[in-house]
């Protein structure tokens, strides 16, 4: 793959060079939407688009422009610019988000490649990227930020044949100078180290591309929405892929025109070796549609770790999203998104789960009241022998109200249902520690053991 690519690269020095301008596409080569195609010599050309040029070659560009009020699902392109990408520094702080940064100042990147894995072999044939930019109707200049934004615009570039990816990498980077952050879709561990690699092989053949790519650095803001989405809709869904992500939490579904992933490595050697643009459309369609999707995605994930109680979230989803909320130590909006997980979840285990890590949280905060009283609506709501609320209200009337009938009677009462239960409900070692705590509660309601221990045996778990 090397020794061909640098027999393309020295074929393309060879081409005569355009001493004139690029003429002007027609008008209606400028995209508002999905591209269309024109048909040369019988062959299916590329998306209208245009050839632009540089220091290190030639690649080709495709436009789309979307105003603000497009829908992506339920909600406008536009809406996300409403949040803040330091909604999620807690979360993932090793994204570098804590800086000043919003999304008019993001690139939401999205790549196309040769292969599904990595290495030398491996490169960009066509590198999405969309912002937020002012466009003036009539072909005024596009104004990067701090300008007031009208648009979402994604602009695709793609090399035509291998020997065009330094001025696809050099277009990029210079479109990428204006701005402070990326955002991607699984783009940690797949978009950006490759593009990483690519700038750095290319630096040692195009000398303009020394220092350029800076955006893309492990150390710059860096947004993956596989990450949030994952803590968020993992406990429901059964893949975070993008394109389920679609469907599940944007309803939407793609045309016919979309390619699977796992064939566009394929389609892109085809178009090398044959010319024909017909397949090609389909990849520029599916680039477009997950770089939208992303922008959607980002909006959805950023209203929710806001803790916005309007936001559209099914009852795992809440779940989810309270235990995340707990994390960054915002106990409030984890409370409020525990007891809504309570009032909607039905599948028990999922419903013990939110009542164990509330109960857990008030219990924290010294609410012994409350947490008592969840404790109870756990053991009245949620079928089955799990003895954890009996063991927490053993616990609580124990060493809170000091009442040792009380706390017996609980720890009783789990161990006659867990005795019941048939074996493969009962947790490993549950049978035993409940006995040695009921014997214990005895002997210390006897007043053989009134410090609450054994001797030789401390029994501070007892109270957590």
């Amino acid at each position: 793959m090397t020794s061909m690519l640098d027999r393309l690269r020295r074929l393309q020095a060879l081409r005569p060079q355009r001493t004139g301008p690029e003429p002007e596409p027609p008008a209606d080569r400028v995209n508002a939407g999905p591209p269309s195609l024109a048909h040369e010599g019988g062959r299916q050309a590329l998306p209208a688009g245009e050839v632009v040029e540089n220091a290190a070659g030639q690649c080709f560009v495709t436009t789309l422009r979307y105003p603000l009020h497009t829908l992506r699902g339920p909600r406008p392109l536009g809406e996300v610019l409403a949040q803040h990408p330091t909604r999620f520094a807690d979360l993932h702080p090793n994204f570098g988000l804590r800086v000043d940064v919003d999304y008019t100042k993001a690139v939401f990147l999205d790549t196309e490649t040769t292969g599904l894995g990595g290495g030398a072999g491996v490169y960009c044939f066509m590198v999405g990227v969309g912002t937020f930019e002012r466009y003036e109707a009539g072909g005024s200049q596009v104004s990067s930020p701090p300008t007031p934004v009208s648009h979402f615009v994604v602009r695709q570039y793609f090399m035509r044949h291998p020997g065009e990816e330094g001025a696809l990498l050099l277009a990029l980077a210079e479109q990428m100078e204006a701005y402070a952050m990326s955002v991607t879709f699984n783009g940690r561990t797949f978009d950006l180290p490759l593009l990483r690699a690519r700038f750095q092989q290319n630096q040692h053949i195009y000398p303009d591309l020394r220092g350029s790519g800076r955006l893309l650095a492990e150390d710059r803001p860096h947004l993956d929405l596989l990450h949030p989405a994952r803590r968020l809709w993992r406990r429901r869904l059964q893949s975070c892929r993008l394109i389920n992500l679609e469907a599940m939490i944007l309803g939407l579904s793609r045309s016919e025109e979309d390619v699977p992933g796992s064939l566009i490595p394929q389609l892109y050697h085809d178009f090398v070796r044959n010319g024909n643009g017909a397949e090609m459309r389909r990849v520029f369609y599916h680039n477009a549609e997950d770089i939208l999707s992303m922008v959607a995605l980002a909006e959805r994930l950023s209203c929710a770790f806001a803790g916005d109680a309007d936001v559209p979230l099914e009852r795992e989803d809440w779940l989810s999203l309270a235990a995340s909320l707990e994390g960054q130590g915002r106990l409030a909006d984890a409370e409020r998104a525990y007891r809504r997980a309570l009032a909607t979840l039905r599948e028990p285990t999922a419903k013990a789960d939110a009542f164990a890590r509330l109960g857990r949280m008030l219990k924290q905060q010294a609410r012994w009241g409350e947490a008592a009283t969840l404790w109870e609506e756990w053991l009245g709501s949620v079928p089955g022998p799990d003895p954890a609320p009996y063991v927490e209200l053993a616990k609580y009337c124990e060493w809170q109200l000091r009442d040792l009938e009380q706390a017996a009677m609980w720890a009783g009462w789990a161990l006659h249902n867990l005795r019941q239960a048939p074996a493969w409900q009962r947790p490993p070692g549950a049978l035993a520690a409940l006995e040695h705590r009921l014997a214990r509660l005895e002997r210390k309601r006897a007043g053989f053991d009134t410090a609450g221990t054994e001797p030789g045996l401390a029994h501070d778990n007892d109270r957590a």
